[in-house]
């Protein structure tokens, strides 16, 4: 990459984080007939959504084509771009590729915590195999800790493209004022680089549900972002966002 390229590109995040910083969205009452979560939905999406019809979208971004973090991260931005053109309301940014142990690295250097505060042990994981993923996670980490000042440096330390174009699609769906929905392991890394990069873009982001995974607690927690749905999922599929799009649906025909 040229050094007029890297100019550009770096003009072109500047834009991104500048517009970023002018979006503020406004809180609403939910409908009557509606308590409980079913209105915890509705003023959610009334206070992010603007009075759009609801048109949810998954959005995945490739990094194979970018070289480095900030051409993946300008090319989720891009992607983004294309998809609210196209219509969307609701975006669910996902990890073209789930390389969980590099996602973990990057919470636990972004979060501050030891690899075993992040690593998760799923029912049939035995004792080695966990301590085997915190040692990687452990490693990983000491390699990379130097770029901590620099986070698209330290994805490109990390070869953590994927994370930095999902990263591009969280900032860049808050720079169109569009709300996102966080599931998986490797999108709460990107959205704490995301955050990172711009705090105000956390305002059109929530997690589709409550996890029990470590790693995804300890990202929500630095972030400050409450679940949507209390149903402790640990969800690189999305089954969380399909569940409050479908109860998002149904706050829709009630207030109709």
């Amino acid at each position: 990459m040229t050094t007029s390229d890297t100019g550009h590109e770096d003009t072109r995040l500047a834009d991104l984080l500048g517009r970023i910083e002018r979006c503020a969205a406004e809180a609403e009452q939910a409908p009557a007939p509606l308590t409980g979560r079913l209105a915890d939905l509705q003023v959610w999406w009334s206070s992010v959504g603007g009075g759009s019809a609801l048109v949810p979208t998954r959005v995945t971004a490739s990094s194979a084509e970018e070289d480095d973090s900030l051409s993946a991260l300008l090319a989720g931005a891009a992607e983004v771009d294309r998809v609210v053109d196209s219509g969307a309301t609701l975006v669910i940014p996902q990890v073209p590729e789930r390389d969980h142990l590099t996602a973990l690295t990057v919470i636990a250097l972004l979060t501050r915590r030891e690899a075993n505060r992040v690593v998760d042990q799923p029912e049939g994981m035995s004792d080695a195999q966990w301590m085997d993923r915190c040692a990687s996670v452990r490693d990983r980490s000491a390699h990379a800790a130097a770029h901590l000042g620099d986070h698209l440096a330290l994805l490109d330390a990390l070869d953590a493209t994927d994370v930095a174009s999902t990263a591009g699609m969280l900032l860049g769906a808050a720079a169109r004022r569009t709300p996102c929905l966080i599931v998986g392991t490797g999108e709460w890394a990107a959205a704490l680089v995301a955050d990172r990069m711009s705090h105000v873009a956390r305002t059109w982001w929530r997690p589709a549900s409550t996890s029990p995974d470590p790693g995804q607690q300890v990202a929500a927690e630095r972030i400050g972002l409450e679940p949507l749905l209390p149903l402790d999922l640990t969800d690189d599929i999305g089954l969380g966002a399909d569940a409050v799009i479908a109860l998002l649906r149904l706050t829709e025909s009630t207030g109709r």
